[in-house]
């Protein structure tokens, strides 16, 4: 069995093997340089999931060719993410009309939307598009949908810009940490002052502006050769180590309501943190 990945032979041991080890072999590959299979033909004819999932089983020896098409995980979720852009605003519209006939249009197009792209999303994200899947199929959707459009354009067309600019992602990530970093500072006197909700939300502010970072990072990585190299002469593996034990201590500090520890933990480990990886981000990008 010859195996073609966009059109190029991919080199695989096959003797002894099954289609479906190879094909998992050759995902994992694909996984690694940011690239996901959305095709699978064999000797010219596109595998439906119940054909492929038969002919896994078979020898990778026989003759034949398998071919596959791969596509950048990230221009694969750029598109999804336009398509719901347009089709959240294209819902919003209709169900603000009125018009029981847009509506029933809607709601089609946004099942096979789902059917089509769910898959690309994470949990946290699946969650928004569920939720508006539900209020759509519901009689009336107006003020409820229209509401709740409003913040799916603003969440998800966050995440489009991520994708489409990582550069520009990640330093806009760190103009919000120029934004907030005295605040962290400010933490442990505000928690010791009996200003719990101010502190809070400046760690709610950290914590989502790390998950921010840590998203953007993988394309970041792969779509810049402009990455640092060290972090504040660290390797960068040792810190982002480093960084992970401090968020795990963070987390412990939260489940146990330690003041004190989230605030040195705010003041004298994340801030610093941080402070010497944005500095690194724009000695390597440049700010614009």
């Amino acid at each position: 069995m010859e195996f073609l990945m966009n059109g190029t032979a991919a080199e695989a041991a096959i003797t002894g093997r099954t289609i479906g080890d190879v094909l998992a072999e050759l995902d994992e590959r694909a996984e690694a340089m940011g690239a996901i299979i959305v095709e699978v033909d064999l000797n010219g004819r596109s595998l439906s999931p119940d054909e492929l999932a038969e002919a896994c089983a078979g020898s990778a020896d026989a003759p034949g060719t398998i071919s596959l098409v791969a596509e950048s995980a990230a221009g694969l979720k750029a598109r999804g993410l336009e398509s719901l852009l347009e089709l959240v605003r294209a819902a919003s519209e209709a169900a603000a009309s009125e018009d029981a006939a847009a509506v029933a249009s809607a709601r089609a197009a946004w099942a096979s939307f789902q059917a089509a792209f769910g898959g690309i999303f994470s949990a946290e994200e699946a969650s928004f598009v569920e939720a508006f899947g539900e209020r759509l199929g519901h009689d009336a959707p107006t003020v409820e949908l229209t509401r709740l459009a409003d913040g799916m354009v603003a969440f998800f067309g966050e995440r489009l810009a991520e994708l489409r600019d990582p550069e520009e992602a990640m330093l806009s990530a760190a103009r919000i940490f120029d934004a907030i970093k005295d605040d962290l500072s400010e933490v442990p006197v505000r928690l010791q002052t009996g200003k719990d909700a101010e502190a809070m939300r400046t760690m709610v502010l950290a914590v989502e502006l790390i998950n921010k970072t840590v998203r953007i990072m993988p394309e970041y990585a792969r779509a810049s050769a402009r990455t640092p190299t060290d972090i504040a002469g660290m390797a960068v593996p040792e810190f982002y180590g480093q960084l992970n034990g401090v968020l795990k201590e963070l987390a412990q500090a939260f489940e146990a309501k330690d003041g004190v520890l989230i605030g040195d933990l705010a003041e004298y480990e994340i801030r610093p943190r941080l402070d010497s990886f944005y500095a690194a981000v724009r000695a390597a990008v440049g700010d614009r």
